[in-house]
């Protein structure tokens, strides 16, 4: 099934952006795009989880060598 996540959710995954960071990424076509649960403006932002952990892979993909 699909899965979403929010702010806390992220912060719980090691992703420590700020939301406006996140929305920075998110417009450079570098972080997944986020969704509203609702239509009132103040319902909160979440990711489908599938989408974060792809991007997370991606992100090991590009380690540091070994020292």
């Amino acid at each position: 099934g699909k899965e979403i996540v929010d702010h806390k959710g992220l912060k719980a995954l090691g992703i420590r952006y700020c939301k406006v960071q996140l929305r920075r990424l998110e417009k450079d076509g570098k972080f997944p795009r986020a969704f509203k649960l609702g239509d009132h403006p103040n319902s909160p932002l979440v990711w489908w989880l599938s989408e974060v952990f792809e991007w997370l892979e991606g992100r090991a993909s590009t380690r540091l060598p070994k020292l």
